[in-house]
């Protein structure tokens, strides 16, 4: 369990400091980057191949295309912030969620989902998973 902070902890300061606009800049830095790594699971072999795209500073989405065979996508998460919330949703996979970001009881600038508390990965494995696993496994 994280450590408490003490009473007199600068919690104005960390709210401030715990934005949607932030979280969900960080949340498409690193989404770009485990893009990057999918791609590069497989190297030339792969049947997949996965691209992010970013339409403004509020939506961006991973799209699934056939490597080899196709430039169709045959699957999208898309992201979008609106307002203090962050809208994950998925075109061909089952997903839909929404996050809001705030303090947890540490102090520290959590990604929340219903009640529970979530680090940025496990954000990014709930939304990207289905997307650059689930096909392959079906051997589709």
């Amino acid at each position: 369990m994280a450590n408490q902070p003490t009473d007199d902890f600068d919690w104005v300061t960390a709210q401030s400091n715990c934005s949607a606009a932030l979280l969900f800049a960080r949340l498409q830095e690193t989404v770009a980057k485990d893009v990057e790594r999918r791609n590069a699971l497989a190297g030339a072999a792969q049947i997949w191949r996965f691209e992010l795209h970013s339409e403004d500073e509020d939506r961006f989405e991973v799209s699934r295309t056939g490597a080899r065979f196709s430039t169709a996508r045959s699957a999208v998460v898309a992201f979008e912030r609106v307002g203090p919330r962050i809208n994950v949703s998925g075109d061909g996979v089952d997903l839909d969620f929404t996050i809001v970001v705030g303090l947890n009881n540490a102090g520290e600038c959590r990604y929340f989902v219903g009640e529970a508390e979530y680090p940025g990965w496990e954000i990014r494995k709930m939304a990207l998973e289905a997307l650059f696993f689930e096909v392959e496994e079906e051997g589709i």
